[in-house]
């Protein structure tokens, strides 16, 4: 067993830090969380001196492949990234304990997935979706992946009628993808002011319908208010992105009726915002003047005052984008220019997130039952959110995977 004592708790369903807290774990799991519970003789004890205790991080958007500084086009099998080793590494690093790959290669995913739950291989835990379904010639078949062969092969579903995406998913759901991804796209700084043709309507509706059959959440990608209501009206489960780079501009208010139909739906908003971020300067480049940061951070403060339900993601291992320490940056947008609180962007970073994936029980929050999957932090993040850059110990499932700082 393994005792946290004296610890500063931030328990992640957006209560105030409680000091004095100790957490008991027992293999992979919380045994009991309280001032007062009873430490084992045989316990491993650590004291925490009042560092701060909170549920470990969730990227609820990523990809494993990729490659965050393209020096290379594409996604890379597990077997040419040393099955994902920099992202794994990373990850742990920077205190995020799940990971949920939103298009790489499907049964490599797989296969890392089973090895990590397995302890073979020391990472976060993955949540996956194998392909991406989307059109072979846009968005980002002929962008980001640059039209690498192996990519575009291993890493897309493309299906070209409704019968054809429902084989398709049939096929995903048999290979254990966890969720089905959609991009529902036009529009890319890649080709701007050009756009792209998106999935046909059809398609979109025979791929959700077919996911929520098979007992799978549907996450769509998409650019702009237009492409979100499709979706909303086949039962998509998820909206990420929104209000991409090169999109048109809508006035905030067209937004509201969206924005409600979101909240009555439960339907949960991953807004990727260190994406458009990491793409500002080439859109700048490209004088661009549609779907500017500021615009879709305009946008998502809106959202929130709706009270529409955020996840968080950061579009990790795309162009700009590290593994890891793009959580913290993705929080802090939430609190500077969302509007959130530090507890609130902590929140949708975990229990929220938990809960998207339909895991709740099981991860996002400390308490007695859930996995370990815990970080320590040397500073206060609800004091200054730019204190998540103080991690000094992670667990993941029990197991104490960083102790001390990184250099």
């Amino acid at each position: 067993m393994l005792a946290l004592i004296n610890a500063t708790l931030i328990d992640g369903t957006g209560a105030r830090p409680r000091k004095g807290m100790k957490v008991l774990i027992d293999g992979k799991k919380i045994a009991a969380v309280g001032r007062y519970i009873i430490i084992p003789e045989d316990a491993r004890v650590i004291d925490l001196k009042c560092r701060v205790l909170m549920p470990g991080l969730i990227d609820a958007h990523a990809h494993l492949g990729d490659h965050p500084y393209k020096d290379r086009p594409g996604i890379d099998s597990a077997e040419r990234s040393d099955f994902y080793a920099n992202m794994r590494k990373l990850t742990l690093e920077a205190g995020v304990t799940t990971i949920r790959s939103c298009g790489d290669y499907m049964y490599d995913t797989a296969l890392a997935r089973d090895r990590i739950n397995s302890g073979e291989l020391t990472g976060p835990r993955l949540i996956c979706s194998g392909k991406s379904f989307m059109r072979r010639d846009g968005h980002p078949a002929t962008t980001v992946w640059a039209s690498d062969p192996a990519t575009v092969e291993n890493c897309g579903a493309y299906p070209t009628a409704p019968d054809d995406a429902r084989v398709m998913v049939r096929e995903a759901a048999q290979a254990g993808m966890d969720f089905i991804k959609i991009i529902v796209s036009d529009v890319h700084i890649s080709y701007w002011p050009k756009k792209a043709e998106q999935l046909e309507t059809k398609i979109i509706e025979a791929i959700i319908d077919e996911a929520h059959k098979h007992g799978k959440p549907v996450a769509c990608h998409v650019d702009n208010l237009d492409q979100a209501n499709l979706v909303l009206d086949f039962g998509a489960d998820e909206i990420h992105h929104l209000a991409n780079i090169g999109s048109p501009r809508y006035e905030l208010a067209e937004y509201g009726k969206l924005f409600l139909r979101m909240c009555e739906k439960n339907i949960w908003l991953v807004p990727t915002l260190a994406a458009p971020r990491a793409f500002d300067s080439a859109r700048m480049a490209k004088k661009c003047i549609d779907g500017s940061v500021d615009y879709t951070a305009n946008v998502l403060r809106s959202a929130y005052e709706y009270g529409v339900p955020f996840g968080l993601g950061c579009d990790s291992g795309c162009p700009g984008v590290p593994w890891g320490k793009c959580v913290w940056e993705e929080m802090a947008e939430y609190v500077y220019n969302i509007g959130m609180s530090p507890l609130e962007a902590i929140r949708c970073a975990t229990a929220n997130n938990a809960r998207m994936i339909g895991m709740e029980t099981q991860l996002g929050t400390v308490r007695a039952g859930t996995f370990a999957d815990l970080l320590v932090l040397d500073k206060d993040p609800t004091e200054d959110i730019g204190n998540l850059d103080s991690v000094s110990l992670v667990i993941r499932a029990g197991v104490i995977t960083k102790e001390g700082r990184s250099a």
